[in-house]
Parts: structure tokens; C-alpha cells; sequence
């Protein structure tokens, strides 16, 4: 939808390229935040990018998926704790004993 308004999209496009591409990061750095914002996504399309990228950089295959296991690991507590039931202990009646 943000493509319908060309002004905004431009603006959207120079933000984005600038987040990604500028800024004070090294490359490593900046593939681990592309690495666990793709897991958490579930974008396969800049998750595949993200660890070729990674693998150019110097990154083996135990140190990917250790990122993205901590990015799931993190993200599953979120829900865990989300769902979780708070059960209260009430005093139990003796009334019908």
C-alpha cells in the first residue's frame, strides 16, 4: 500500500537502504540483526540472502544457527509467558466432607 503514494515510498526506500546499508555497524553485525529479524519474520527470502551473506563473512554454520536459536529461544518465552495460566491456590471447602 505504501506504494501508492510515491512521495512516502521514496522516502521509505532512502530509510530503508540507509538502516541497512549505512550507519555505524560493521558487516557481521549488521547480518546478525538481519539474521534474527528474518527468523522472527519467517521471511525465507531475506533469511536465505541473510545467511549466504553471513557465509561470505566468515560466519560457520553452528554460529547461524546459533542466532537464530537464540532468536527463537527469546521470542518462544515472550509466548510462553503470554499463555502462561496463573493458577491460584484457593482454600479448599470442608463444608461437604
Amino acid at each position: 500500500m505504501l506504494a501508492l503514494n510515491q512521495k512516502l515510498n521514496s522516502y521509505f526506500d532512502t530509510f530503508f537502504t540507509e538502516a541497512v546499508e549505512g550507519g555505524t555497524l560493521p558487516e557481521r553485525e549488521k547480518v546478525v540483526a538481519i539474521l534474527t529479524s528474518a527468523t522472527l519474520l519467517n521471511d525465507q527470502a531475506t533469511l536465505k540472502n541473510a545467511v549466504l551473506t553471513a557465509k561470505q563473512l566468515g560466519f560457520t554454520k553452528e554460529e547461524i544457527g546459533q542466532i537464530t536459536a537464540i532468536a527463537i529461544a527469546v521470542n518462544a518465552q515472550k509466548l510462553r509467558d503470554q499463555v502462561e495460566v496463573k493458577v491460584e491456590s484457593k482454600p479448599s471447602s470442608t463444608c461437604c466432607q
